[in-house]
């Protein structure tokens, strides 16, 4: 009779242990799903245009230009793909994000502003940073599928002189004011640093006009773009463009619909 109570007593403490494995009581991997936590979500980067503008308060040139953060500025940004632009902000310290989707303008054909990464946007904040007159900055970057694959004309990202005379080459010199994902971002960079560098007299010229002209408070636009054509065209920076395209060395690249070859990677 012992043997059969002590043969009952070792089943039974063989099933507590069973039932306690089903359980997940002993860490890894059992097979007790409907008892086991849900994974934590992983946070997902999401593609975004950023870094910060400045506005140009004073000087007569880029090695005496004063500059400010264009701080609690607006934000327009476009690749030229169609008649519309984005629309974002600028904080206090004059830094921007701008996500996938955001306000467009004009409201129509789409309220809704896309970006896709792999393209290159043209950026311009308008902001009354340092005085009351409105002041723009001008830059481009090139959109990643992940902010750390962005790249910009400046680093770390920010706007200046030479920013703006490379975005405002690549406005003025594209077809009707669009398609400036047209254009090869690594040779918009490499001219940006040929700027710093080695400007020709025209160059100069236009580096100058920028740092006055923004200094005034006047806007940069050589020629009314697609999403404001109510837009008042700078004719002084107009000319120097002009002058810049005939006589500029190193120029930024047009590839058209042709491939540009060693692209940044999205």
């Amino acid at each position: 009779m012992s043997r059969y109570i002590k043969a009952l007593s070792v089943v039974a403490a063989m099933g507590v242990a069973g039932l306690v494995a089903a359980c997940g009581g002993g860490g890894g991997g059992g097979g007790g799903g409907t008892f086991n936590s849900p994974p934590t979500p992983t946070p997902t980067s999401t593609s975004a245009l950023q870094g910060t503008m400045q506005v140009i308060t004073s000087g007569t040139n880029p090695s005496d230009a004063t500059y400010v953060p264009a701080s609690n500025g607006t934000v327009v940004f476009t690749c030229g793909c169609t008649s519309q632009a984005g629309t974002g902000s600028t904080d206090a310290s004059g830094n921007f994000s701008l996500l996938p989707n955001s306000v467009a303008t004009p409201a129509a054909p789409n309220p809704t502003y896309t970006t896709v990464p792999g393209r290159n946007y043209l950026i311009v904040a308008r902001s009354t940073a340092g005085g009351a007159n409105t002041k723009e900055a001008w830059t481009m970057e090139f959109l990643g599928s992940v902010p750390a694959r962005n790249h910009y004309l400046e680093n770390p990202a920010s706007s200046d002189a030479y920013t703006a005379a490379a975005a405002l080459y690549v406005f003025d010199n594209s077809s009707s004011g669009t398609l400036f994902d047209n254009w090869d971002f690594n040779s918009i960079a490499a001219w940006v640093t040929h700027l710093h560098n080695a400007p020709t007299t025209s160059e100069n010229t236009l580096l100058n006009h920028i740092v006055t002209e923004t200094a005034a408070g006047h806007s940069l636009y050589p020629s009314a773009p697609n999403w404001n054509s109510a837009q008042t065209p700078n004719n002084v920076i107009k000319t120097d463009l002009t002058a810049v395209r005939v006589s500029g060395a190193s120029l930024p690249v047009n590839c058209g619909h042709s491939p540009c070859g060693a692209q940044p990677t999205p």
